[in-house]
């Protein structure tokens, strides 16, 4: 299949793919130029949802793991405060146990149990903070 450079940079240009991208493109859709961008805008998506869909699923273990500590030193009985702090060691979040708790009730019967998935995601990956548990003899576990 013989297709111009102009179609090739056509492709480039609307999708900002690669050259050889373009051309295996062009190839697939025997040169058509509007097929090859759809079938890599198609490709790019599923891509996309794909590497979504893992990193929620991350996000998920990663916020059981760390609500499961939380829960684990709760119920051993030395925890007085759990904190969130940013790279810097700003704290910038600091609950008492007895309101997480209840807060923690009132966010599960309301339905925002994602949410809490996405603040972890966020907190573990995207802003590089820290949850901390601060236990009563002041000592502290970063999880």
């Amino acid at each position: 299949m013989n297709f111009s450079i102009n179609e090739v940079d056509q492709v480039i240009a609307r999708t900002g793919c690669s050259y050889e991208e373009a051309k295996l493109a062009l190839l697939d859709t025997d040169g058509n130029v509007v097929d090859a961008i759809v079938q890599l805008e198609k490709e790019r998506n599923q891509n996309f949802g794909a590497r979504f869909n893992e990193f929620v699923e991350e996000g998920e273990r990663t916020t059981n793991s760390i609500m499961t500590k939380i829960k684990e030193m709760i119920a051993e009985g030395n925890v007085n405060r759990i904190a969130v702090r940013n790279n810097e060691g700003k704290q910038l979040v600091s609950v008492s146990v007895n309101a997480g708790a209840a807060l923690g009730g009132v966010a599960l019967l309301a339905g925002a149990a994602p949410l809490v998935v996405i603040s972890g995601l966020i907190a573990k990956y995207g802003l590089n903070y820290q949850f901390v548990v601060i236990k009563a003899d002041g000592s502290e576990t970063v999880l």
